[in-house]
């Protein structure tokens, strides 16, 4: 059941995934179809393209997968978003810290939540979290084991700003 207010047709978001070498083909593979079907449950539907973004695709954000983390980052930091940048929206994956955090066979539900997590933060448009769900600061032992079984949800409030992001462009377009 969709969620009050949101178009029923829902909405399309372009990511473009940079240097996905770095990351195994099966891992990205699986974290891309649990990021997709998170997004599904919100009516969002994600096509997944490689490359740099094209400025015809409309709602688009640049995802970049890094083999290590900048120093400046804490260590248990597994991305970043620059939610704030109009011009090219990134999203920085620290493949290496997500494949450490967990079991090998739980990498892919990691990752596929970490990528949820960060183009959550720049649909939002804030650096802002929950008190529980994908957007939760930090995941505590209980949140693995329960991504693990199945992927966790937004909270009603994180709904209705990923909504706000459609809304926002659409004004924007139509001045």
């Amino acid at each position: 059941m969709l969620a009050s207010g949101f178009a029923a047709k829902g909405e399309d978001l372009t990511v473009y995934l940079q240097n996905t070498a770095t990351a195994d083909f099966m891992t990205l593979v699986a974290a891309k179809g649990i990021t997709s079907k998170m997004f599904g449950g919100i009516d969002v539907r994600i096509r997944w393209e490689l490359g740099d973004p094209r400025k015809t695709d409309g709602a688009a954000i640049a995802m970049q997968f890094d083999s290590s983390a900048p120093a400046r980052f804490r260590s248990d930091a597994l991305a970043y978003a620059t939610p704030f940048d109009d011009t090219r929206t990134c999203i920085h994956i620290f493949y290496n810290r997500v494949l450490g955090s967990v079991p090998r066979k739980l990498a892919p539900g990691l990752l596929g939540h970490v990528m949820a997590h960060e183009i959550t933060h720049v649909l939002q448009r804030t650096e802002a979290h929950s008190a529980t769900g994908v957007m939760k600061a930090q995941w505590t032992l209980s949140d693995y084991q329960a991504m693990s079984v199945r992927p966790l949800a937004f909270e009603a409030e994180n709904i209705e700003a990923i909504r706000g992001y459609w809304s926002d462009k659409k004004m924007v377009t139509s001045r």
